[in-house]
Parts: C-alpha cells; sequence; structure tokens
C-alpha cells in the first residue's frame, strides 16, 4: 500500500514586532552601505547590481506595513548621508536639508508602493520600482547644485566594457538596467522568503512571474553586455591623436578670492606650460578659477607669449567682478596669439549668475575641433552634448574642487559625457584630481588625491567622433523613465480608488 504525503501548509511565524523592526533596520542600512560602497573612493562597482536586496527584504517582509517606508528612509541616509558630506563637507551643511526633503518625497510614496504590490499581486513590482528609480534621478538632474551627482550608473566608469550603449540609451538607461537587475533578483528573494517564513500581515509573491522578470531582466542584460562590447570593440585603431596637458598647480583658494597671488599663478602656469611643451603637448588645460583676472585685459602680452614661445593652446580658465557682473568663463589662446570667443559657465554652484552663460563656441583649430565646459557644467549632460552638437572632438572641463570628495566623484560624470556623446575629455581640477579621457570612457591618465599636490598629467588623447544617437536625441529614456514615474503615481491611486469603491460594493452586499 503506497503511502501519500499531505502537502504541508505553510505556517505563519509569530516574532515580536521590535524584532522584526530591528532585523529590518539592520538590512536597510546594510543596503546602504552596499550602495555607498559601489562609489568611489571604494569602487566595489558590483555592489551596485545587488545592494537594494536587502532593502526589499526589510521593506516587504520584516518591517510591519506601517513602518515599510522607514526602511527606505534608513539607506537613504546610510547611502547618501556619507556621500553628500565626503564631497560637499562640513561647509556646506546645506546639502543635510537636502538629504532631509529628499528622504521626506521618497518616504511619502514609498508608504504607497507596498500597499500598492500587495494588492496587485506585485505584477508590476520590478517595472514599477525600476522606474521609481531612474525617473527620480531625472528629477534630480534638474537641481542646479547636484545634477547626476549619485547617480547609481556613475559607479559603473570604470568599466569601458559595460557602459558603452549609453551612448544610445543615456545615463538613464544603465541606471534603469541596474535598477531591472536589483529588483528582479529582490523579488526571487521574496520568494525564497516566503517559502521559509510567513507573517500574518504580508501578502506572497507568486513565483512564476517572478521566474519571468529574472528571465526577461536577465536577456535585457545581456544584450546591453552584447552591444557594449560590440561598439567598444569598433573603436578604431587609428583615430587621429592630440598630446594634451592638464595642469594642476595646488592652489586652494580660487583666485578671484586671492588677489595677492596673481602674480605667482601667471608664474607658475609659465613653468608649467613650459614643462608640458617640452613634453609635446600641443593642448594645454588649466583648472577653473586659476586666474583672478581677464587675461584680455591683464598680462595678456606675457601669456600671448608663452603660447607662440610653446607653440601650444591654451585654455585659461578665471573668474572675475567687473561692477555687479561675474564671470567664471575659460578661453583659447591660440599659438598665433589670438584669443578666440570665451565660454561662460552654464551652470553655476552656489554662484552669482553668471553674465556670459549661454555661448557655446567650439573652436576649429589645426590639432581638432576644441571646446570647454566648466566644473559643474559637467554634472549635467546638456552642455557636452551642445557643443557636440556643433561639432567638438576633444572637450576641456576646467574644475575648482573644494574637497577631495568632489574629485572623487567629478572624474565619473566626465568619464559619462565621453562616452554619451564619443568625444575626449580633459577634465583640469585645481589641487585633488584631474584626468585624461579618451571618447569611449577610456581613461588614459588620472591622479586623485585627498591631499592638494601640484602636477601635470601628459599624454596621447583620441579625437572623438561625436556620432552617438543621443547626441541627436537627448536623454529620451530619462523623460520615458520621468513618464513612467508618473504613470505608476497616478494608477496607484486609480487602484486604491478601485479597491475602495470595491470594498464599499462587497460591505453593502453583505
Amino acid at each position: 500500500m503506497t503511502t501519500v504525503a499531505k502537502p504541508q501548509v505553510k505556517q505563519t511565524v509569530q516574532v515580536s514586532e521590535g524584532v522584526r523592526i530591528g532585523i529590518g533596520l539592520a538590512l536597510s542600512a546594510l543596503s546602504g552601505v552596499l550602495l555607498l560602497l559601489a562609489f568611489p573612493p571604494y569602487g566595489v562597482w558590483p555592489l551596485m547590481w545587488v545592494g537594494s536586496i536587502p532593502l526589499v527584504l526589510a521593506q516587504y517582509r520584516l518591517m510591519p506595513r506601517r513602518w515599510s517606508s522607514l526602511a527606505v528612509s534608513v539607506t537613504d541616509i546610510v547611502f547618501l548621508g556619507p556621500l553628500l558630506w565626503r564631497v560637499f563637507g562640513p561647509e556646506a551643511p546645506w546639502f543635510l536639508t537636502y538629504l532631509g526633503v529628499i528622504i521626506a518625497v521618497i518616504n511619502f510614496f514609498a508608504r504607497k508602493e507596498r500597499v500598492f504590490h500587495e494588492r496587485t499581486g506585485y505584477r508590476w513590482f520590478v517595472l514599477q520600482c525600476a522606474l521609481d528609480g531612474a525617473g527620480f534621478e531625472m528629477i534630480r538632474s534638474f537641481i542646479p547644485f547636484l545634477g547626476t551627482i549619485g547617480f547609481l550608473a556613475n559607479t559603473q566608469a570604470s568599466q569601458p566594457w559595460l557602459i558603452q550603449p549609453i551612448s544610445i540609451f543615456s545615463i538613464y538607461g544603465l541606471s534603469l538596467i541596474i535598477m531591472l537587475f536589483n529588483f528582479a533578483l529582490a523579488e526571487g528573494a521574496l520568494v525564497l522568503f516566503d517559502r521559509k517564513w510567513r507573517w500574518d500581515d504580508t501578502v506572497p509573491v507568486e513565483s512564476r512571474g517572478s521566474k519571468r522578470w529574472l528571465a526577461g531582466v536577465g536577456a535585457a542584460l545581456a544584450v546591453w553586455i552584447g552591444i557594449s562590447l560590440i561598439i567598444l570593440s569598433g573603436a578604431p585603431e587609428d583615430a587621429p591623436t592630440v598630446r594634451v596637458a592638464a595642469l594642476q598647480p595646488n592652489f586652494p583658494i580660487p583666485a578671484q578670492f586671492d588677489e595677492d597671488t596673481q602674480e605667482m599663478r601667471v608664474q607658475v602656469l609659465a613653468e608649467q606650460v613650459r614643462a608640458a611643451a617640452q613634453q609635446g603637448a600641443r593642448v594645454i588645460f588649466t583648472p577653473e578659477m586659476g586666474l583672478g583676472f581677464d587675461p584680455q585685459v591683464e598680462y595678456t602680452a606675457e601669456l600671448k607669449a608663452l603660447a607662440a614661445e610653446t607653440n601650444a593652446y591654451l585654455f585659461l580658465s578665471y573668474a572675475f567682478w567687473l561692477g555687479d557682473d561675474y564671470h567664471n568663463e575659460a578661453v583659447l589662446l591660440t599659438p598665433a596669439g589670438d584669443f578666440l570667443e570665451i565660454y561662460g559657465k552654464n551652470h553655476p554652484a552656489g554662484e552669482p549668475r553668471i553674465v556670459s552663460a549661454g555661448n557655446y563656441p567650439v573652436y576649429d583649430t589645426s590639432v581638432g575641433r576644441l571646446a570647454t565646459i566648466i566644473c559643474m557644467d559637467t554634472n549635467f549632460t546638456d552642455s557636452s552634448r551642445i557643443l557636440t552638437r556643433k561639432g567638438a572632438q576633444l572637450i576641456a572641463a576646467p574644475t575648482f574642487d573644494s574637497t577631495p570628495g568632489i574629485a572623487e566623484q567629478m572624474w565619473t560624470h566626465a568619464v559619462m559625457r565621453t562616452v554619451e556623446n564619443r568625444v575626449a575629455m580633459v577634465k583640469t581640477g585645481h589641487s585633488y584630481g584631474s584626468a585624461i579621457i579618451d571618447p569611449y570612457g577610456r581613461v588614459v591618465d588620472m591622479v586623485v588625491t585627498t591631499g592638494g599636490e601640484r602636477l601635470m598629467l601628459i599624454d596621447d588623447v583620441p579625437l572623438g567622433s561625436g556620432n552617438t544617437l543621443l547626441v541627436k536625441v537627448g536623454d529620451w529614456l530619462g523623460w520615458l523613465s520621468l513618464a513612467g514615474l508618473v504613470f505608476f503615481w497616478v494608477f496607484m491611486e486609480v487602484e486604491k480608488r478601485r479597491h475602495k469603491q470595491a470594498q464599499e460594493k462587497a460591505d453593502a452586499a453583505s
């Protein structure tokens, strides 16, 4: 006689609410640590692909429903708090206000998400969470002093084999695929959790749907990597190159606030330019606010003579006041002694309005089509794209890195701009970090230091083609993600009302 085993019914687990909250908070903090470690200076980039899994377990299983949004807040505090503190430092406590606002907004919507996904059987979980993250990054990109700082995709900047499709899908596309992967794995983790434990106030995830999402996202990631490897393998080996130099003079104070050092700054500039030219540099870059005067008005003869002597193109970056007008600009000085059209910083960071902003010159020279942006312009996708559309092949990115933390992050932004636009970029910092990056996001040379250091980076870099879909259409997937974010906000409210009406009808019928 054959005995048939009876199916076991999953029993709910009785655990005190305090214990659940404690474990949930610990998992939320773990997610924050994993996300933080994925960013420079730690640079453990694979952690970004799994960093949200502990948070999801905390938010959707460990934390009681009414406390579930607290998990998101803890993750953001542990992740964004140290990251922004390292970037902006104690001299900019305003970032704590920003952190508080962002946590409040996320917390507000996170309260609704768990209920929504439980009512809809987690049908939209992976897609909604991924669009929520990418769409919110699009919103953050509109904040003047932030731009793309803290974007998830920036953590992958050291992996040129992986990031090439952003030339098609934008930086938001990379963030989206990272989050799709995270939440597909996280949904699978919920399925595994439900097989062992079950709380009275949780709704289980259907394993079949989870497997479909895992398969679909896995296929999408495989296609992404395939596209990236194809693009990178097609990088031309015979592209024209130019020898460039990034001058890092290590003056810790912006020149316009340090008037007594102007002559010394010119002397140091001349010494570094001559040394770079002796090593063959044809285009030489200086950091933001390196001079505190208009070079077409002061020290003009000396600078023209320096360009002629070294036969080099000099990108001069400077800042000064002229009456009530504030200038934070860069200009190209040719070996023939001609000052070309000035560029004014278009994304100021805590600065007065820059009177020369809105101009985007591209310089057609004997060594290639050159252009410049300034500091915070690197954190936004528009300035370099406008210049690329106008034909730029090599873009200067002079910066004033007031903290080592800024230098740690800024090179990743420059990498993203090079791949988006298929242009080379030279990021030149005052004291903490400089980099030379080719049109495929490969770092040719770089230095990032926590202590100020006077140095030069000199190397050959290929000129870019500017031939990408993103140059033509802009951040299309960012806008699509934002539309998806708004759609789900509306959908959650519509579904809530439908559920309420259905419940009222059921109550009336009974």
